[in-house]
């Protein structure tokens, strides 16, 4: 482990925060298992609309490249066309890179907290699941990549190899997007209290107001057009309406990524470790959720269609400019 780490372990027997939030990562809550939202979920469509930017046309100029050197066809051009060719296939790997960061994978990935048994099962992207003993983890908050920038941080989880130094493997647990330090505090708190307090079922239950539709299906076009804008829902004006473009190709984006792929599913063994009570008064997911208010998807359905004709303006611009 790194000194950073060591300084900001959080001590699932210690409350941090009086106000803990779930920032809308809750899947489902009841008295068996809390299950949340990946690390990547929130900002799902954002590197797909990237890779596109880079993929799409430099993909086009590729093959421009390749009939104009068809229709000259001599040595030079070919030699030439190639080189370049080469170069700009550069950026259209990087385009697929990022694409194939959102789509063709899993809608999402897991995290499930069994509190009667005291386990912590977690979906990574390449398709494996973890599984570790709650008590056994060694928990913090960490900074990583991207982060850097906003200072935003992981709750990460370290399954520590026996000389309670080495770090044998990480997940990250839980991730408040755009919440920074104090975000993360209150979504740790949640987490905590749900593992840790006799009463934490019942508190989580009241607090919970949204969950993500994601349970064993798709989330629909609706929810990933709140989904996109919530982040930025405190700034409606000069957050939502300001930057409507970026969050409607954004949508765009988390539409195509979520329909291109899979709905994970929990093995066997896990789905049979995690039985539910079926008179549980705590059992709560997104059939609990209540009808969307205007600010929660009627004003980012107008931004958004205010984000396209933006989009479209700019293309059209673009269009001219170049003939």
């Amino acid at each position: 482990m790194t000194e950073d780490e060591r300084k900001g372990q959080l001590d699932p027997k210690q409350s941090v925060s009086d106000e803990p939030l779930d920032w809308m990562s809750v899947i489902n809550l009841n008295n068996t298992y809390l299950e949340l939202v990946d690390r990547w979920y929130a900002i799902k469509g954002f590197a797909f609309w990237m890779g596109s930017v880079f993929a799409i046309p430099f993909a086009g100029i590729v093959v421009a490249i390749v009939i104009w050197a068809i229709e000259k066809n001599d040595l030079e051009t070919w030699v030439g066309s190639s080189v370049f060719a080469v170069l700009l296939l550069f950026f259209v790997w990087a385009g697929v890179w990022l694409i194939r960061h959102d789509a063709f994978r899993q809608t999402h990935y897991p995290i499930r907290l069994n509190r009667k048994a005291r386990k912590v099962y977690a979906y990574r992207p390449d398709g494996t699941i973890i599984q570790v003993d709650w008590d056994k983890l060694f928990i913090c908050a960490v900074t990583t990549g991207s982060s850097q920038i906003t200072g935003a941080e992981d709750i990460r989880a370290h399954v520590l190899a026996e000389d309670g130094e080495t770090v044998k493997d990480t997940f990250t647990l839980g991730y408040p997007y755009l919440g920074g330090r104090e975000g993360l505090l209150q979504l740790w708190e949640y987490i905590r209290r749900y593992m840790e307090e006799p009463d934490g079922v019942a508190k989580n239950y009241n607090l919970t107001e949204v969950c993500p539709p994601i349970d064993g299906r798709r989330e629909g076009l609706a929810f990933g057009l709140v989904a996109t804008f919530a982040p930025a829902s405190k700034w409606p004006f000069k957050g939502q309406l300001l930057f409507c473009w970026m969050l409607a190709i954004t949508t765009l984006g988390r539409w195509f990524a979520m329909y291109t792929c899979k709905v994970p599913r929990w093995p066997e063994e896990v789905e049979a470790a995690c039985q539910v009570d079926p008179d549980d008064p705590y059992q709560k997911d997104w059939r609990d959720n209540g009808k969307y208010d205007f600010w929660e998807l009627g004003w980012p359905l107008i931004c958004f269609v205010v984000g396209l004709a933006v989009i479209g303006v700019g293309i059209s611009m673009l269009i001219r400019a170049a003939f």
